[in-house]
């Protein structure tokens, strides 16, 4: 089932939408799109405490995605698929979860409970995010699925720690 949802939206590929994807996952491989989004509410003067909780955000699904993948230990898709024309250069790693979705929406959702300006484009941008990983054949949708869902569970988590004021 994985590899129709992945090999349907193949269907779709067009130049144009090739290098937005190619483009936009990258920019989520180290989550530089994210960090640069916290830099900025860092030097917001009013935004600096949510900015180091966005970051936190981002380091906590970071730690934890990388112990879930050593411990699956699932192969990409297009491992499974060796005939699927890639647009990236082959990634390294495991497939499940996606840490794309994951750091996502771990910042997203924190910064969307928070209610900062803008919310509803940084939301889409996670979602956008997410899918990019399909659309490059670089994780199944399970992986994107939970990938998100734990990038929202660490955002809900960080916005109960911002509230309790646990870190000031």
């Amino acid at each position: 089932m994985g590899l129709e949802i992945l090999d349907f939206i193949q269907r779709f590929r067009h130049p144009v939408l090739d290098v937005f994807f190619k483009y936009l996952t990258i920019l989520g491989n180290h989550g530089e799109i994210w960090i640069a989004i916290i830099l900025f509410l860092y030097l917001c003067r009013k935004e600096k405490r949510i900015a180091k909780f966005a970051f936190f955000s981002l380091l906590f699904e970071a730690v934890l995605i990388s112990i879930i993948k050593n411990i699956i230990q699932r192969p990409r898709p297009f491992i499974s698929n060796p005939v699927v024309s890639l647009i990236l250069n082959n990634p390294s790693g495991y497939s499940f979860p996606s840490g794309h979705a994951a750091s996502a929406f771990a910042v997203a959702t924190f910064l969307y409970l928070r209610n900062i300006r803008y919310k509803n484009i940084i939301i889409s941008i996670a979602f956008l995010m997410a899918f990019s990983r399909l659309y490059v054949y670089v994780h199944y949708l399970s992986d994107v699925l939970v990938g998100s869902l734990i990038g929202i569970l660490v955002g809900i988590f960080m916005n109960y720690l911002y509230e309790r004021e646990v870190i000031k």
